[in-house]
């Protein structure tokens, strides 16, 4: 039998947010511990807790829903390049209202790009044995999200 105190990661941080009455969903479980996705005062912005410590802030496009509101009905195909290029374009000034900020609280941007998605990330690692600390973390990201910078 497994031990429960090595249950999951996240669960003394899942009460947490739990306490403070943040909006959340707890995604996966098992041998990995799954993830938290925190509700972000950004609408276009998933903030997400992984199980290993990592907590992600992203900005992103579904490819094939951009690749239809780009071409319609059209039978021609838009190359991946051109499309990634649009994506970039969309998330560009989201994500220039909060870069600052969100480097400010020692997050480091990043892109992540697969057929399926293109995203803007900024992303940290925490220390998930100590919930208190990292959910002081967590709220001055969202914070940083809710005041954006001026462009």
């Amino acid at each position: 039998m497994s031990n429960p105190e090595r249950r999951s990661v996240l669960d003394d941080i899942e009460a947490a947010v739990q306490q403070s009455g943040w909006s959340y969903e707890r995604l996966g479980d098992g041998e990995s511990g799954g993830s938290l996705l925190l509700a972000a005062p950004e609408p276009d912005c998933l903030a997400e807790l992984f199980s290993d410590g990592r907590f992600a802030c992203q900005f992103g496009v579904d490819m094939e829903e951009m690749r239809s509101l780009l071409t319609g009905d059209q039978t021609e195909d838009m190359a991946d390049d051109e499309l990634v290029r649009v994506a970039r374009y969309h998330l560009k000034p989201i994500v220039d209202r909060h870069r600052a900020a969100l480097l400010k609280e020692g997050l480091e941007e990043g892109i992540e790009a697969t057929p399926d998605y293109y995203a803007i990330t900024f992303q940290t690692r925490l220390d998930l044995s100590d919930p208190q600390k990292a959910m002081h973390r967590i709220a001055r990201c969202l914070l940083a999200l809710e005041r954006p910078t001026p462009t």
